[in-house]
């Protein structure tokens, strides 16, 4: 008897051993995911041809391929490749992705409207959306009529601009991994002597809602 139910101990240990190690084998591919940030379908990190790839995909359209400098290319593709929670009908809209040393830096969505009205409508239903995310922007600022709200999460300063003049609204997602390597490389080239490319100093030193002067 004894024997009995020591091989019956021996067996329920055996299971709960093997039923963790089920979980734990489980559960690192959802860790592994959970790790990837990302917005607007694509991740951050990847390189411009994979981006083309996922925009192909999705059977969008890329309207601009551009170097900006050296380091910096973007690419502007027609439409965005996410359902948005806020009515676009009004709005021409475009996803815009920066790359910098080929890694997906920043990603955006830039909304035209066709009048005043009508950008003021959107810039309210986008707050509202962006702070039912991230509660209060963490700061506001305006620079040259432009009005930027921005909210820093983990990894992400999402910004979200309104410039009432042009009636445009924009979101920015930018990775703070990737653009605190821009930063300081862009410093190193600076203490060599290198000229550094003269294109828009956005998001530097943490300041994320304007342009540097």
């Amino acid at each position: 008897m004894s024997s009995f139910v020591l091989r019956l101990n021996r067996s329920n240990i055996l299971l709960v051993i093997l039923l963790l190690t089920l979980f734990a084998t489980l559960s690192f591919p959802e860790e592994k995911e959970n790790k990837n940030v990302s917005a607007l379908g694509f991740d951050f990190g990847i390189s411009k041809k994979d981006a083309l790839e996922v925009i192909k995909s999705q059977g969008r359209k890329v309207v601009e391929n551009i170097v900006d400098s050296k380091d910096i290319r973007t690419i502007i593709v027609e439409g965005a490749l996410i359902e948005l929670p806020v009515d676009t009908s009004n709005a021409d809209l475009k996803t815009k992705l920066e790359f910098y040393d080929n890694e997906l830096m920043a990603s955006s969505l830039v909304f035209k409207t066709n009048n005043i009205l009508n950008q003021s409508a959107l810039e309210a239903e986008l707050f509202k959306y962006l702070s039912g995310l991230y509660g209060e922007p963490g700061g506001k600022e305006e620079v040259l009529n432009i009005i930027t709200w921005t909210w820093h999460i983990p990894d992400l300063a999402v910004i979200l601009s309104s410039n009432p003049k042009n009636n445009i609204e924009r979101i920015d997602y930018v990775y703070k991994p990737l653009n605190q390597s821009r930063i300081e490389d862009e410093f190193k080239q600076k203490q060599q002597g290198e000229t550094v490319d003269p294109a828009k100093q956005m998001f530097i030193d943490g300041n994320y809602s304007a342009p540097k002067q």
